[in-house]
């Protein structure tokens, strides 16, 4: 093997080292100082065990023969290691509350000013409630009157009830009555006129005798000798059924003065008389049950009424709710600070208008961004160390957003809600946050230090170095961290593995360890 080919520089060591961590996708940002301490100081030492082997490679080729080439070596061994995420991001509150006018009122004052600190019971806005009970005492007017009305409408439909139920009663039975009274005064008058006719009809058959007899006396006179006695008589009988015949007439004119004839018509004309009584009552209950009947409420009238008693309940109701909210103002509800004031004191809102938001200092969260990279490990609930304006706090993953955004490098990143498990009145809402999250961890692992894994097209693997012999052993890498990797296959706690070499390393190639 060549001078040439045997030999490298330290700092193509170093960009070879450096070439295969990108591609293992391993480095990370170093999110504590003492960690960047750790990794100089390691690097450094590297670099100065790198320029020894390579003096003494140099020195030896110059002082001797050909001499086996020292690489610089570390053991594999047992311990903990934990991997751990470095991200940053802002400062927030995980409670935020923006509170809006509960009712319509001036604001007669308001105590909320933009970074002021409030606690929970801090009585932020007061309203002027003078209008707001003027509309309460016209609701609970409101109220008496749309009661008292229905009141008096029930209590009238009530009476109207009774009066109906009143000419209803034996109504029926009246009419029944009144038919029957009809029905019998009719009888009495064809009676009467049956009785007249029959009277008539005797007085017109005796008529009819005396005229025969009279027609029977005049033959007879005229056959008597004038002036002879017989011929007296026969002139006498003539005239005493002309007489009679005068009264039959008279009778007859005078038909409705008959006795019989008279009590007839007084029966008849009491009759009547009743039977007036009973048309007249009739008509007289029939006006009322129409009067009253109009006056009656139905069921949907009165519950229309019922209805605007409950409406003017339920508005006198609302008056009252608002002035007891507007005589309350408006409160914090827990402890924060003022991010946001929309309202002005003395200015006149309506119900809804946006006040002001707290958010809480107690509840607060630093949001991060993750790449594709740390987004395979991030996992909500893990635990993670907050650095919030020089102060360390405890913190927990408690949101991963399911939405990649795109950030000012037009990367897709996640971002991630850290809540501060021990917050403080030291936090600050809105200054950037640091944080370093414990991704995973594993205890009693077999590690090597992180410059000792290599990286090819094939996968990872480390130099070992069996008794002065170097082997490339594929591997299996678990967690790490800015200086370890845990190795979960390939490498045995023990195991000499190659750290730094000035060469080209090839398996089977002699090189002398030189254990760091």
């Amino acid at each position: 093997m060549s001078e040439e080919n045997n030999t490298l520089s330290v700092a193509d060591s170093a960009v070879e080292a450096e070439s295969g961590k990108k591609k293992r996708g391993r480095k990370k940002e170093k999110s504590a100082s003492g960690a960047k301490k750790k990794f100089k100081k390691r690097y450094l030492a590297i670099g100065v065990a790198a320029v020894l082997v390579i003096g003494y490679f140099f020195f030896s080729r110059a002082t001797a023969g050909p001499t086996v080439m020292p690489v610089s070596c570390t053991s594999a061994y047992t311990g903990d290691v934990e991997e751990n995420i470095s991200a940053s991001g802002k400062v927030g509150s995980a409670k935020t509350k923006t509170y809006f006018a509960p009712v319509g009122a001036r604001i007669d004052s308001l105590q909320a000013v933009v970074g002021d600190e409030v606690k929970a019971g801090d009585l932020l806005v007061s309203f002027d409630t003078s209008q707001l009970e003027l509309e309460k005492t016209k609701a609970d007017l409101q109220v008496s009157q749309a009661s008292n009305s229905y009141k008096s409408a029930l209590q009238e439909s009530n009476e109207n009830q009774s009066d109906y139920a009143d000419a209803s009663l034996g109504l029926d039975e009246l009419k029944v009555m009144e038919e029957n009274q009809k029905q019998y005064v009719q009888g009495l008058k064809y009676e009467l006129e049956d009785d007249m006719a029959a009277k008539k009809q005797d007085l017109y058959e005796w008529d009819k005798k005396l005229q025969q007899e009279l027609n029977y006396q005049n033959r007879e006179l005229a056959n008597a000798t004038p002036g002879s006695e017989a011929a007296d008589n026969i002139q006498d009988i003539i005239d005493n059924v002309t007489s009679q015949r005068s009264d039959v007439q008279n009778e007859l004119s005078m038909l409705d003065n008959d006795e019989n004839i008279k009590q007839k018509h007084r029966q008849i004309d009491f009759e009547e008389k009743k039977l007036s009584d009973m048309t007249e009552e009739i008509s007289r209950r029939e006006s009322k049950q129409s009067a009253s009947e109009a006056g009656i409420m139905n069921g949907y009238s009165k519950q229309e009424r019922q209805i605007g008693v409950e409406s003017a309940g339920v508005s006198a109701q609302e008056a009252a709710d608002e002035l007891t909210i507007a005589q309350a103002g408006v409160v914090a509800e827990f402890d924060g600070i003022v991010t946001e004031v929309s309202a002005v004191e003395g200015a006149t809102v309506a119900e809804g208008t946006q006040l002001f938001t707290i958010e809480s200092n107690q509840d607060v969260k630093v949001t991060v961004e993750l790449g594709k990279y740390d987004l395979e490990k991030v996992k909500e609930g893990q635990e993670a160390e907050l650095v919030i304006a020089g102060a360390t706090y405890q913190g927990r993953v408690e949101k991963i957003n399911r939405m990649a955004q795109v950030n000012q490098q037009n990367t897709p990143v996640v971002k991630a809600d850290i809540t501060v498990t021990n917050p403080d009145s030291g936090i600050f809402l809105g200054v950037e946050g640091k944080a370093e999250i414990h991704t995973a961890k594993s205890e009693g692992a077999v590690l090597v230090p992180y410059e000792a894994v290599n990286t090819d097209k094939d996968g990872d693997f480390c130099y070992v170095v069996t008794e002065g012999i170097v082997e490339k052993r594929r591997i299996v890498t678990g967690i790490s961290n800015d200086t370890e990797v845990e190795i979960k296959e390939g490498i045995a706690a023990g195991d000499v593995v190659v750290i730094a070499s000035g060469v080209n390393l090839e398996e089977g190639m002699q090189v002398m360890p030189v254990i760091q």
